[in-house]
C-alpha cells in the first residue's frame, strides 16, 4: 500500500529562486515544508567529459495527494528544460513528529 506522505527532491542553480519556489507552494496549501541545501555539488558526464555544477537541492514534504500539483508547480516555473523531479513513498516518522506538523499545519491554516 502506498504511503499517504511523500518526498519529492529536486535541484535549482538559484538560492533566491529556491525559496520564492518553496514559499509559493506552501502558501498554495500543496507542501508541509521545504529544506533547501545550499550549494551541493552535481557530478556528471557531459559531452564526454566529467561536469561538476553547483547547485541548491530542495526537499519537499508533502501528501501524496497533492503530488500532480508539486510536479505541475515544478514544471511550470523551473528555469530547467528537464528538472530533476523524484517522488518517493514515505512515513515522516515517529508519531510525536507526525502530530507536530499536523499541529503546525492547523495552526497555520488559521491564520
Amino acid at each position: 500500500m502506498a504511503s499517504e506522505e511523500i518526498l519529492v527532491f529536486t535541484t535549482i542553480g538559484d538560492r533566491d529562486m529556491a525559496e520564492e519556489h518553496i514559499s509559493e507552494m506552501l502558501e498554495q496549501g500543496i507542501i508541509k515544508s521545504g529544506t533547501i541545501f545550499p550549494e551541493v555539488e552535481l557530478v556528471y558526464m557531459w559531452e564526454g567529459k566529467i561536469t561538476v555544477d553547483t547547485e541548491n537541492k530542495i526537499l519537499l514534504k508533502a501528501d501524496s495527494a497533492h503530488y500532480p500539483a508539486i510536479e505541475e508547480y515544478i514544471k511550470k516555473k523551473h528555469p530547467y528544460i528537464a528538472p530533476e523531479i523524484i517522488k518517493m513513498d514515505v512515513s515522516f516518522g515517529s508519531p510525536a513528529f507526525k502530530a507536530f506538523v499536523a499541529d503546525k499545519i492547523k495552526r497555520n491554516a488559521g491564520a
